[in-house]
């Protein structure tokens, strides 16, 4: 798989030096849908991704993939997802969804919104690679916590934010909400909230790689 970063702690190190102000970094913005969220034995369904240099969103070159992971998709599941077992069926393979993934990531800080189920799910789509997905990683949904916690908020805002899916941050940043459960629609929500939340924390003094990685590391 050509496209990861496959040589190590040391490698990561060295193309994502910590003082990187946030504001210049690439990130690649990720979401997935699961066959279930049962990570015993949940499989990747499908794949998306936003692509951002510093906080521009380059809504032009998006990634998407239906993957077809082989096995049974729970009905119940569908109803979520909306992914039929034909559109499935036509899907690619893991491997090779995980290749392109890899290829559009590379060179990217990664950014998602719960973001240890999708880092989870991919790394077991890696199998004995997973050492390989070396990227920094973040969450949307940890940094929020922070700003939270550690800032001045209306009390209002604070208690919206006793919720912090995706829908209930939109509404509380301002941020416009369609059908939730879309790969590629999730990730572009969360790109949109990962601008606003940069914004705050250049406000409350983090200002690189090094300080998101310190208080939400993923």
């Amino acid at each position: 798989m050509p496209g990861w970063l496959g040589f190590g702690r040391q490698r990561a190190s060295a193309a994502f030096p910590k003082d990187s102000p946030l504001a210049a970094l690439r990130y690649a913005v990720i979401d997935t849908e699961l066959t279930s969220l049962d990570s015993r034995n949940n499989r990747l369904l499908s794949i998306g991704a936003i692509a951002m240099d510093g906080m521009r969103i380059l809504v032009g070159d998006p990634f998407y993939r239906v993957v077809n992971p082989g096995v049974a998709v729970p009905r119940e599941s569908v109803m979520i997802h909306k992914l039929r077992p034909n559109d499935v069926e036509q899907g690619v393979a893991p491997a090779d969804a995980m290749s392109e993934l890899g290829a559009f990531i590379a060179g990217r800080v990664l950014m998602g919104h719960f973001f240890h189920i999708d880092l989870k799910a991919l790394r077991k789509e890696l199998g004995g690679r997973q050492h390989e997905l070396v990227n920094p990683a973040s969450c949307t949904a940890r940094v929020h916590r922070w700003i939270q916690h550690r800032g001045r908020v209306r009390e209002d805002f604070e208690q919206e934010m006793e919720r912090v899916d995706l829908e209930a941050l939109a509404k509380a940043y301002d941020l416009e909400f369609r059908d939730a459960h879309h790969a590629l629609e999730d990730a572009f929500l969360t790109a949109r909230l990962w601008q606003k939340q940069v914004a705050k924390l250049q406000g409350m003094g983090v200002l690189d790689l090094g300080g998101l990685l310190r208080i939400a590391q993923t």
